[in-house]
């Protein structure tokens, strides 16, 4: 099966299926996406038989119900950015840097 028609299949699938789902406040997020993805597994459904082409198809059914505007990705919170401590520089001797080997 193409992508573009497991796309349009899959999505009719999770309209059906989220609306048996309890949500939390904030709507479907990633969490249910990969919920339903695994139970398309478990139900060996023909729906993930298309072309990944090598790619994860949870990212791509992700990223399919994601551009349907069928759930938000608030759930994944970016990992904090680690910046390593400065360490200060020595003291530089200015009257040593200049130095003109031999003259004193």
């Amino acid at each position: 099966m193409k992508q573009s028609e497991a796309r349009i299949l899959i999505i009719e699938q999770w309209d059906r299926w989220i609306s048996t789902q309890p949500l939390d406040s904030g709507g479907p997020t990633g969490k249910d996406s990969l919920k339903f993805f695994h139970e398309l597994q478990d139900a060996k459904s023909p729906l993930l038989d298309f072309q990944s082409r090598g790619q994860d198809k949870w990212r791509i059914i992700h990223a399919w119900l994601l551009d349907a505007e069928r759930l938000s990705d608030h759930w994944i919170s970016p990992a904090p950015r680690i910046v390593p401590g400065r360490r200060p520089r020595p003291a530089r001797n200015k009257f040593k840097a200049r130095s003109c080997g031999g003259i004193e």
